[in-house]
């Protein structure tokens, strides 16, 4: 059977530790002393995985791919982006993809690029994870949405979809997650069977007791009442839960009056639009 040897070399004293991401969800850890400059690691993988190596006296953790094969790393701790692997053809690809990512002038058309011709790539959820601060929220969601296959049984590709389900997803360009409300009735509704289906839909979140927010519903009605949207009113204090209902946190509203623009197909067009912009809106059909 198809096993992995690492050997390695560093100029440390102590423990190094390997951490291997061999699943969805998880990860395992291995640790060896290192023996006059030595370290050695072996054991087995389904296939090409995502690994570090960590020592308290490095920089940071070094990261690389890691399959059945005989590998050779020799540590730069104070760079460990500088170090040497040898004998991992995964590896070798990831590193290729991190250098022509690295000299783009657009680094988010190249992600965009690289998805689109290779949703399936292992390294792609690694990369979008690790750049996750330099992406805009909306672009991250469309690019980690269009992996498939082999991609999609990667720890950082399940780390990806936990961050996702739990911060809002009401980013210009990506769909209008649905949500329960409470109408003027106190009946349950749902946003995905009122919002107009066939045009655009104006969610204006109000609250009976705010005065500034009936005059500007009524202002985005006389606006919208020649153009292709519907006004979505729904008042806060109809639901007994007050700010504390979960669609407020859901979609992150955190203040009075606020709108957010849903087009035909339920992709958020503008969020936290202000009464003075719904004029200046250009319309598609």
């Amino acid at each position: 059977m198809a096993q992995y040897e690492l050997s390695g070399e560093c100029s440390l004293t102590g423990t190094v530790t390997l951490t291997v991401y061999d699943g969805d969800s998880t990860y395992h850890t291995y640790t060896d002393k290192v023996s006059k400059g030595l370290f050695f690691f072996e054991g087995e993988v389904e296939g090409p995985v995502l690994a570090s190596l960590t020592h308290p006296a490095m920089a940071r953790p070094l990261y690389f791919y890691l399959e059945n094969s005989d590998l050779r790393i020799v540590i730069n701790a104070s760079k460990p982006e500088m170090s040497q692997i040898k004998g991992s053809r995964s590896n070798s690809e990831y590193r290729y993809l991190m250098e022509r990512y690295r000299s783009q002038s657009d680094p988010t058309a190249f992600l965009k690029q690289s998805v689109r011709e290779n949703a399936s790539s292992i390294y792609l959820p690694y990369v979008l994870h690790s750049q996750m601060s330099s992406l805009d929220e909306g672009v991250l969601r469309q690019l980690v949405g269009q992996l498939t296959g082999a991609a999609c049984h990667t720890y950082h590709y399940t780390l990806l979809r936990r961050w996702l389900r739990q911060t809002p997803a009401v980013s210009e360009g990506v769909e209008m997650p649905d949500f329960a409300y409470l109408d003027a009735q106190k009946q349950r509704r749902l946003f995905a069977e009122t919002r107009n289906q066939e045009g655009y839909t104006l969610l204006f979140f109000g609250a009976n007791w705010c005065d500034i927010c009936k005059k500007q519903q009524q202002q985005a009605e006389t606006f919208l009442a020649n153009k292709p949207a519907e006004v979505l009113s729904i008042q806060i204090d109809d639901n007994p839960n007050g700010w504390n209902a979960q669609y407020l946190k859901q979609l992150n509203v955190d203040h009075l009056p606020y709108m957010i623009l849903v087009d035909k197909d339920g992709v958020v067009v503008r969020r936290d639009l202000r009464i003075w912009e719904i004029s200046q809106l250009h319309w598609r059909k």
